[in-house]
């Protein structure tokens, strides 16, 4: 049976990539009897109700196999018709051309850049563990599943496998599996001529257990090879499983020439009659197939069932963990999180305000948990009364990351698409572009991950410019669905942090000052934070000639500025914006109602690269950024060489007034 579906998965796949005459034929074909095994004998899951919580989760890390994966969701019954997959690649469908998390059912997270979906997967099973480890009591495991991921040769190439496979090694997640699809091809040629190390060896040394030699199209070595891996609960185990690409297509197979091109109308002909599959008729499905389904989803949804009734039993048994199981997977936040009465003292670093806020949090949002990537102590990011979560210790909420964040990156994501957690992770401001794709990745899946990125500008100091960042706050105020937000002082930080929490359709990046920063009186506006720029200066009694807008750091420099001018007999006005784009996005009215005259002289100060200022900028209006990479000096000295101390800013906006 299992043989008659891997071949019926192979013609719906061919089918699809012909008829969008786009698409990935080779994992398909190579990969149909992996595919049969787990959705056909291995995976727990009910297609009637994907979100099931205590479902094995699947990740397809070679996300171009899509037309193999929406095969097996069609067959599966999830809620994926054959009129879905005739529309493969094609505009506003549900079978787009690599899997997207919340666009079709069945896929569990967005895969496309090769080893996301593999770090994505360590992530899923990192949640499992943390959420077995809260929830399980001793007569009820209600968290009790398997994380499985398909990968292939590029992701193995790409260096945040390693990243990911280190740190799970590490961990000791016996719950994840993943199959290595080793075919030897490549989408340029083989792979010998760039990739030639012992990957099992490889795995070895990060403390996997790894089952070789499996024949990837004998349905009786896999079930086997699944069956062993599942026994292992200290490790997590790679299959690696040897393929042929294409198998099956009477001349493309064992070439690159099927890996990311269609096969033709011939080839697919070929193909066919040597699978003894109808060559009239198209996405064919037997009926002996179609009941096999029919059948296994009964038994997957009595499954599904008795574990609701063991769900219900633990909840009436256990109604305090209940409420809190609903609050982590719904992302309840208290109603009164108490901030007010947090005292913080000033002047201080932002990210030492922060600090103090999440630990405060941290103690009313118990599914709050994340790390650092070897940075706690200058991220201050930890949580100071919780442990750590280590190996065979998962009930703790500090995570220890390692240096690796690319592979941080995505593993929060993978935490937050499994839910049950609202993770959080941070490092260096400078160091975001190694976590760019991760971040990317996050916005498009619109998943509520927390970004804390500290030591934001030239202000980091003697480290130099390696360390200072320049462009990488614009670089993230691009992607579409981050929320960037830059606090000024301790204030700030703590209204920060409320919008954080309350925004759970995508990801926020929280920037921080290494450096202490003054409290800012703001005589207007605090409660206008959420819109992403307010006037914090003292009603002006005739329209203000100048008006500074700032963020984080900067801010205090424009108070400076604001108080020369206004001894010098000019009026000014402040602006606080801590969320640029946020601000963009409000209503006309209220953007000039805040920025005040069109007359008036529009100043902008901040120690980062600022193209995406000149939105609200004429021509003739002053901007102090940062046009160059820094220089390795004590911080003040930076401000003074770069321009951005009080004294320079005011002769320039004298020298503006007075043309």
């Amino acid at each position: 049976m299992f043989n008659k579906i891997a071949n019926i998965v192979r013609g719906l796949a061919v089918d699809m990539i012909e008829t969008a005459n786009s698409g990935h034929p080779g994992l398909p074909l190579g990969c149909a009897e992996i595919g049969a095994v787990l959705f056909g004998d291995v995976l727990k899951y009910d297609s009637s109700v994907p979100d099931w919580p205590d479902r094995d989760r699947f990740v397809l890390s070679a996300g171009h196999g899509s037309a193999w994966l929406y095969s097996l969701l069609h067959l599966s019954g999830y809620k994926l018709s054959l009129e879905d997959l005739k529309k493969f690649r094609q505009f506003n469908s549900v079978t787009p051309g690599h899997p997207e998390y919340q666009e079709t059912p069945g896929v569990e997270v967005t895969t496309g850049p090769l080893g996301q979906g593999f770090a994505n997967a360590v992530g899923m099973a990192l949640a499992e563990e943390m959420l077995a480890a809260r929830y399980n009591t001793d007569d009820y495991k209600i968290v009790d599943h398997h994380t499985y991921t398909l990968l292939g040769d590029g992701c193995m190439m790409e260096g945040i496998t390693s990243e990911a496979a280190s740190l799970a090694g590490h961990l000791g997640l016996g719950k994840l599996i993943a199959i290595y699809d080793d075919n030897d091809i490549c989408l340029a040629g083989e792979t010998c001529a760039t990739f030639s190390e012992s990957v099992a060896d490889r795995f070895k040394a990060y403390n996997w257990k790894v089952i070789d030699h499996i024949n990837g199209h004998s349905i009786e070595e896999l079930k086997a090879a699944v069956i062993k891996a599942k026994e292992n609960e200290d490790k997590p185990t790679l299959i690696i499983a040897k393929t042929h690409i294409g198998y099956g297509a009477p001349t493309k197979q064992d070439s690159s020439n099927c890996h990311g091109a269609p096969l033709g109308e011939e080839e697919v002909k070929g193909l066919k009659k040597n699978l003894g599959l109808p060559l009239d008729k198209k996405y064919y499905l037997s009926s002996e197939v179609k009941e096999f389904f029919e059948d296994r989803k009964k038994q997957l949804t009595k499954k599904r069932e008795e574990w609701e009734d063991k769900f219900t039993q633990w909840a009436k048994k256990y109604p305090q963990l209940k409420e809190q199981w609903d609050q982590a997977l719904n992302l309840i936040i208290p109603q009164d999180l108490e901030l007010d009465n947090l005292q913080i003292k000033s002047p201080t670093a932002t990210r030492v305000a922060s600090s103090e806020t999440l630990n405060k949090l941290a103690d009313k949002i118990p599914y709050l948990i994340g790390g650092s990537a070897d940075l706690s102590p200058s991220t201050k990011t930890y949580l100071d009364n919780y442990k750590e979560v280590q190996k065979d210790s998962f009930a703790g909420r500090n995570l220890r990351f390692g240096v690796r964040e690319h592979a941080m990156g995505a593993i929060v994501n993978g935490i937050a698409a499994h839910k049950g957690l609202r993770p959080y992770c941070s490092t260096f401001f400078v160091f975001s572009d190694y976590m760019r794709p991760a971040i990317r990745m996050a916005a498009l899946m619109g998943l509520p991950v927390i970004y804390i990125f500290t030591h934001d500008s030239i202000m980091v100091g003697e480290d130099g410019p390696t360390h200072q960042p320049v462009e990488q706050l614009e670089a993230l105020r691009i992607i579409p669905n981050l929320k960037v937000l830059r606090p000024a002082d301790e204030e700030e930080t703590k209204l920060a942090w409320i919008e954080i929490l309350k925004r759970t359709e995508g990801p926020t990046a929280l920037v921080l000052s290494r450096q202490n920063l003054p409290h800012l009186e703001k005589h207007r506006g605090s409660k206008e934070f959420s819109c992403g720029g307010y006037v914090i200066s003292p009603k002006e009694k005739e329209a203000p000639r100048v008006v500074l807008m700032a963020s984080g750091s900067e801010v205090s420099i424009a108070q400076k500025v604001n108080l020369v001018l206004k001894v010098s007999g000019i009026t000014s006005r402040v602006v606080s914006v801590p969320d640029r784009e946020e601000f963009l996005r409000q209503e006309k009215e209220y953007i000039e109602k805040v920025l005040g005259p069109q007359d008036a002289l529009r100043v902008v100060i901040e120690a980062n690269s600022g193209q995406g200022w000149y939105q609200l900028l004429s021509d003739s209006d002053y901007t102090v950024f940062m046009k160059s990479f820094g220089r390795s000096a004590p911080g003040q000295q930076l401000a003074e060489y770069f321009g951005f101390t009080p004294e320079k800013i005011v002769d320039n906006i004298m020298q503006k007034l007075t043309k």
